[in-house]
């Protein structure tokens, strides 16, 4: 039995969590939209469902995997549902993924049911008009984290998983240079309650050297053939510090890759500055990188 389609042209808002990124979003009034709801999508973990997010389109449509945050706690990404709302808005299908997280889980599990969404939306491309040439995933804190794994972690040479960008709000990119480096732990005055939820995720005691701790960074993971990735942090952040954005552009500047950085002086973890426009960044980067023309009538607003 097919889920139920709910055409909807409103936009929602949603009081998200703190440690979610929350864009202020707003929706096109002539923009229609269908949501299909509740699609399990991972057979290790039926449980875990997504939202697929569908703009009318003759086309096949650019995907976006919008990866809510919170922590590396169990998300349902229902709190992302003003991303996928502003993305579906502007031209592009979003996924609202949902994901395994600690302390039960550890980044292994976490990271192989945000492929497993990947792949799912590649194999069901044609079902739902999707092109599986022009894959994004965005997500902030947690969610950035894990945007920039799907993007770096191994497996892009599978094609059933492979994105072609990310956008990456306030995300952490190297577990152990956080809280190594003490320029970067006096950025973030809770580093020790950090480092103690970090390793529940992680799911081994830190260590510099720890082999799991690195395998949990993207940034260990960067190589020729990864897709542009696009790092939004604010100087103000006092949760994770706007120098793992830096770090991991600057290495994937050095690799050749592609990257931007963009750092606001204020904007708090939740990336939202008072003058700057993180949401209309991340809609230019997306269209550059998937080649999506604006829809006709459309603000970035």
């Amino acid at each position: 039995m097919l889920p139920d389609l709910q055409p909807s042209s409103q936009l929602r808002l949603f009081l998200l969590p703190m440690l979610v990124i929350c864009l202020q979003c707003s929706l096109p009034a002539d923009e229609k939209f269908t949501i299909v709801h509740d699609l399990a999508f991972a057979d290790h973990a039926p449980e875990l469902r997504l939202a697929l997010y569908l703009p009318e389109s003759t086309r096949p449509l650019p995907c976006v995997l919008a990866i809510q945050g919170g922590g590396f706690l169990p998300q349902t990404g229902k709190g992302y549902r003003g991303m996928a709302e502003y993305l579906a808005g502007h031209g592009f299908a979003a996924a609202l993924v949902s994901y395994r997280g600690r302390p039960t889980h550890h980044f292994p599990e976490t990271l192989a049911d945000v492929r497993a969404a990947a792949a799912f939306l590649h194999n069901n491309a044609g079902r739902w008009n999707l092109d599986p040439q022009r894959f994004a995933a965005v997500g902030g804190s947690a969610g950035g984290t894990l945007a920039a794994l799907l993007a770096t972690a191994g497996d892009q040479a599978a094609a059933e998983s492979r994105i072609q960008a990310a956008v990456c709000f306030a995300g952490v990119f190297d577990f152990i240079s956080r809280f190594q480096d003490p320029q970067q732990r006096k950025l973030q005055p809770a580093h020790a309650e950090k480092l103690v939820t970090n390793q529940a995720w992680i799911g081994t005691p830190f260590a510099p050297e720890s082999s799991v701790w690195k395998q949990a960074s993207p940034i260990t993971h960067l190589s020729s053939g990864d897709p542009p990735v696009l790092f939004l942090h604010s100087r103000n952040d006092a949760t994770v510090p706007w120098l793992q954005s830096k770090q991991c552009h600057d290495r994937m500047q050095q690799l050749g890759l592609i990257s931007e950085l963009i750092v606001y002086d204020d904007g708090g973890h939740g990336v939202a500055p008072a003058n700057g426009k993180p949401r209309e960044e991340m809609l230019r980067f997306l269209r550059t990188h998937l080649q999506v023309k604006p829809p006709a009538g459309t603000s970035d607003h």
